[in-house]
């Protein structure tokens, strides 16, 4: 990732609380290991919460590199958000989705919602 990506993933992170902008599960972005044991999760479990960015307008589609394009996401949301469809929903629609699911504990595996790592979003 260019650096100045990762420095605009960085504060999309910051300005989201930790955030996930699609689920609003907690995510980290510098230590897995650390993270798992904070939360109590398995390694497996918490490589899937790693902070990664996401350009709510794709770049084929005349997306930047800019703060007001990039959402910090776990990478749950962005390897699904991409691998689901051949036409990607919008970043609004796919909130939707989402959040649907999530409040049907049917997003992430169960110890991410037995630990409290989703926000109310």
């Amino acid at each position: 990732m260019a650096r100045s990506l990762s420095k605009i993933r960085s504060r999309a992170l910051h300005s989201q609380g930790g955030r996930c902008f699609y689920c609003s599960v907690l995510m980290w972005s510098d230590d897995c290991a650390a993270f798992a044991r904070r939360h109590g999760l398995t390694p497996r479990i918490a490589r899937w919460l790693q902070c990664t960015a996401e350009h709510l307008q794709a770049r084929q589609e005349g997306g930047r590199d800019s703060i007001k394009n990039i959402a910090a996401v776990c990478r749950v949301c962005n390897h699904r958000r991409h691998a689901q469809r051949k036409i990607a929903l919008t970043p609004e629609e796919y909130r939707a989705l989402v959040r649907k699911r999530v409040s049907r504990k049917a997003w992430h595996p169960p110890q991410v919602f037995e630990r409290g790592l989703i926000g109310s979003g």
